[in-house]
């Protein structure tokens, strides 16, 4: 990547799939239901996708390779990794946009490889970074990401091989989500953007409502020799009170989308809450995505992106996630949780408020 960044190295491997597919920023945007100017900051540099699946959705779409995919993904996990360590620069030379459209038909994509490409969380990639990546993807790994929600941990020197980062304030479609506050409406500000989440969350000590999105990026540490094996994914209770009466603030008003990934749905009213793999799909291609699936081998240059999805209707619940492991003849379970405490998710019962965006306040749903 030479004195690139992960982040201008994303959005320069992002254009060049791009001007390569011929197809317009208007053409890509009606297909991903995306805005063009989205997608303009995201091949320019000027920002970098929430969720890897908009990134990989439209590299399917300019007809990128699996090799090239696998690539992609690889560079955004070292960007979100460092998501807010360092000031974002848009790559030089942002792409231009023609002025007029010569057909109004799309070019045709580039045809894919041949049979169903597997969605990138349940890729298990084969292809091997080179040992200057491989060590710049570990050190990304560990790199605290306030405004990203993204928070670091390793399993100890006598325990799991592994190196992790989580991201506990991951909304559905990068829009839709609701906090529970302890506070009036004239007194809670306006919704944030969604990766700025995690400091207006801890700045009104808000609490997930009704549900949490969580994601978990796991490496094997350097120097490991043997596969590290991630077997099994627990759900654990720590406490469980009755739902907040608090208000509930929408941080959307109309949020829509077609894409759902596969994830483990978690339903923690269960007296003993399981990690139910659930199949995801986009509604507007068609395409299926196979529910996830355990176990998976990881190295240090084969990171694993683990999304749960839990709902809570009837309590208010501290919970956290284990996951079983096995490397080189030995084996454990390592706790993931919300930097050193429980992840947290509560039923509703007060009511629910939107942002009305022209007279700048919050009103009854």
């Amino acid at each position: 990547m030479g004195d690139a960044t992960p982040a201008q190295e994303f959005a320069r491997t992002l254009r060049e799939l791009k001007e390569r597919s011929g197809l317009s920023f208007g053409a890509l945007s009606t297909r991903l239901h995306t805005s063009t100017s989205t997608l303009h900051r995201y091949c320019s540099g000027a920002a970098l996708p929430q969720e890897y699946a908009t990134a990989d959705r439209l590299a399917a779409l300019c007809g990128a390779t699996e090799p090239e995919r696998r690539h992609l993904h690889r560079l955004w996990l070292l960007a979100d990794a460092q998501r807010g360590a360092t000031p974002a620069k848009p790559a030089p030379g942002p792409p231009a946009e023609p002025t007029a459209v010569t057909s109004a038909v799309p070019p045709a994509v580039p045809p894919a490889a041949p049979g169903p490409a597997r969605p990138w969380w349940r890729r298990r990639p084969t292809a091997r970074l080179t040992v200057g990546l491989a060590a710049l993807l570990v050190t990304a790994a560990l790199t605290l990401d306030a405004a990203g929600g993204a928070k670091a941990g390793t399993a100890g020197e006598d325990a799991a091989p592994l190196e992790w980062t989580t991201r506990s304030h991951v909304w559905a479609f990068g829009c839709g989500h609701r906090y529970l506050v302890d506070a009036d409406p004239q007194d809670v500000p306006a919704p944030p953007v969604a990766q700025d989440a995690e400091r207006w969350s801890a700045a009104r000590r808000a609490v997930h409502a009704e549900a949490a999105i969580v994601e978990i990026t796991l490496t094997a540490e350097p120097g490991t020799g043997a596969p590290v094996v991630v077997e099994a994914a627990h759900i654990r209770i720590a406490e469980r009170r009755a739902p907040l009466p608090w208000p509930v603030y929408r941080m959307d008003n109309g949020c829509g989308g077609s894409l759902a990934p596969a994830a483990f749905g978690v339903d923690l009213d269960a007296d003993r809450p399981l990690a139910h793999p659930v199949a995801g799909g986009d509604a507007a291609t068609g395409e299926e995505f196979p529910a996830p699936r355990l176990p998976f081998a990881l190295g240090a240059d084969e990171p694993l992106l683990l999304r749960f999805e839990a709902r809570a209707a009837t309590g208010d619940v501290d919970w956290y996630i284990e996951l079983d492991w096995n490397s080189g003849g030995r084996s454990g379970t390592t706790r993931i949780d919300d930097d050193g405490r429980p992840f947290r998710t509560s039923g509703t019962t007060g009511p629910v408020l939107v942002h009305d965006i022209p007279t700048g306040r919050w009103l009854p749903e």
